[in-house]
């Protein structure tokens, strides 16, 4: 059986609101570092793919955030986060994730970047792909740098 895509509806047969939705879901969970919650929107078989690795699965998806999420806690003074999904495009969200880290003495760093969520008709998250805004990664490596940050 193939699911039916009329308008207003994704290529995997789920509306834009819908799709909307489930990515507005998972980042505001990623946002507030609550992975378990964020684990019950991602499908079993989720593929998370970045320039440096390709992780699927879950578990390792979410501890990659945890890890990212802890390391940036232990290093900056303050650190919060937000996203924003920007668009819809069949069944797949584009989502703006801005960190703002502060380190005493240094000020704020704003670090902005985006992923993609491709979600299934259950509204769970088959894909994951993560996109570097252009001159972003080079900004935070400064930051870093002036702050006698080593990642």
């Amino acid at each position: 059986m193939t699911s039916w895509s009329g308008p207003g509806q994704g290529s995997s047969g789920t509306s834009a609101d819908a799709v909307r939705a489930a990515a507005r879901r998972l980042a505001r969970l990623l946002d507030e570092d609550d992975f378990p919650a964020a684990r019950a929107l991602l499908a079993d078989e989720c593929v998370y793919a970045t320039a440096r690795e390709t992780l699927r699965g879950p578990d390792a998806i979410l501890e990659s955030y945890r890890a990212a999420s802890a390391w940036a806690r232990r290093t900056f003074d303050e650190v919060r986060y937000e996203s924003e999904v920007e668009s819809v495009s069949g069944g797949t969200a584009r989502v703006t994730f801005v960190d703002y880290l502060l380190k005493v003495g240094h000020g704020w760093h704003r670090y902005r970047c985006q992923q993609e969520f491709t979600v299934r008709a259950d509204g769970r998250v088959a894909q994951i792909v993560h996109r570097e805004l252009s001159g972003e990664r080079e900004a935070l490596e400064a930051f870093f740098a002036a702050c006698g940050v080593e990642r």
